[in-house]
């Protein structure tokens, strides 16, 4: 399906940080090794004009890598003027911006009113106070909520960023971050698996043998059920992984779950998952070793039901001892045994 929204992201590493955490080095992460100025933005979205596709409704500037609303009064300002004359002659159509939930408050959110921001993001990264402890972080899941009721009240969008896997978490810790974060009923979510990167205080611990990441798969089947989660509750989760990195920066991932396509491995495990399933409630017709099978796949999602090269259908071949598998792509909504 042709995209229909895109973002123009401004990164400002760490800008606004009152100090860094364990995780975290978003010079590194987005490649940007400075903070750029206000004149950025015209650049910016001068250079994305005339690659949108006619497809693209909505065009939204974001200011990500920093927490805004800690930024100088001034200073967001500056930003935030450069960013307005542009929602005003509707060459955008939004502005978002992430921030960290303890720098959110009356006199935060007038400003951002002001200026007609219509999303913030909100660095959670977990809920479990043990676990925002052991990271640096520096705010508790209380100041979460506090920072939700003033979005609500204020009448934001908001989205809720989960970080999964970091110093003194687990999987029950993370899906329940992911059940509070679902209870907020924020407008969507992000999930970021933590990654060690270089020059951090988690490669220090890495190193030291205090912290073990996650593996790829622990974070596929860990995603994908917070991804289910939230994708029952009809809440978006507009991005799994953290964005690709350059191919020069890709030395400074030391450990952990880094794909340049996270977010794909997830929902082709989902849709694995789905035709599993489906072959299961067929066994009983004589499917386990049989010579030839044909499943119907739904047109709209056939990259993520096939897998890259295909390899949920060959998994599919393996587990049921099949010989081969047909598959037709059809538009139907479910996959099928034909």
């Amino acid at each position: 399906m042709p995209k229909q929204q895109i973002t123009i992201p401004i990164f400002l590493p760490n800008l606004g940080c009152p100090h860094r955490c364990v995780f975290c080095d978003q010079k590194k992460s987005t490649s940007t090794k400075q903070v750029p100025g206000p004149e950025l933005i015209d650049t910016m979205i001068e250079n994305y004009l005339p690659h949108i596709k006619k497809s693209v409704r909505r065009i939204e500037l974001a200011f990500f890598g920093g927490s805004f609303t800690g930024i100088k009064r001034e200073t967001q300002e500056t930003f935030l003027r450069a960013a307005h004359r542009h929602l005003e002659n509707n060459t955008i159509q939004g502005i978002r911006l992430s921030t960290r939930p303890d720098y959110i408050d009356d006199r935060a959110l007038e400003l951002l009113k002001k200026y007609e921001v219509s999303t913030v993001e909100l660095g959670v990264q977990s809920f479990d106070d043990s676990v925002l402890e052991a990271s640096g972080r520096g705010h508790s899941a209380d100041d979460v909520y506090k920072a939700v009721r003033y979005l609500k009240m204020h009448g934001f969008d908001f989205v809720i960023q989960l970080m999964p896997g970091l110093v003194g978490d687990n999987r029950e810790s993370s899906l329940r971050s992911a059940s509070e974060a679902a209870s907020l009923n924020p407008t969507a979510v992000r999930l970021y698996p933590a990654v060690v990167l270089k020059g951090t205080g988690l490669e220090e611990l890495y190193r030291s043998g205090r912290y073990s990441p996650l593996s790829i798969e622990e974070a596929i089947e860990l995603c994908k059920d917070m991804f289910l989660l939230f994708n029952s509750l009809l809440i978006p989760v507009i991005r799994m992984g953290i964005h690709p990195f350059a191919p020069g920066e890709i030395p400074n991932i030391v450990a952990g779950p880094y794909h340049p396509s996270f977010g794909y491995l997830v929902k082709t495990r989902v849709r694995r998952d789905e035709m599993t399933a489906c072959m299961e409630r067929h066994i009983g017709n004589g499917l386990p070793g049989a010579d030839r099978v044909s499943i119907r796949i739904p047109e709209r999602f056939m990259e993520e039901y096939l897998g890259a090269n295909r390899e949920n259908i060959a998994f599919l071949q393996s587990s049921f001892n099949i010989g081969h598998i047909d598959y037709l792509i059809e538009d139907i909504p479910a996959v099928m045994i034909a």
